[in-house]
């Protein structure tokens, strides 16, 4: 129970990382070496490195949450 808690803990957390950075470079119009859109604004703002931590975090939460229903 523990693990599924501690799971789903890094889940909403790498989750809602994720939805603030995405959020928080729309707005923004970037054309990064030619890369335009969400990933070129992701770029130009070095917000790139953020959200894949961001979803690294969600995975493993999502791994502890698989062990933690696999223990019962």
């Amino acid at each position: 129970m523990k693990k599924l808690l501690f799971g789903l803990t890094w889940q909403i957390l790498g989750f809602l990382g994720a939805i603030i950075i995405l959020c928080s470079a729309a707005p923004h119009q970037w054309d990064y070496n030619g890369i335009t859109g969400i990933v070129g604004s992701l770029l130009g703002l070095d917000l790139m490195m953020p959200l894949v931590v961001c979803i690294v975090i969600f995975i493993i939460g999502g791994v502890f949450c698989y062990k933690g229903i696999q223990e019962k």
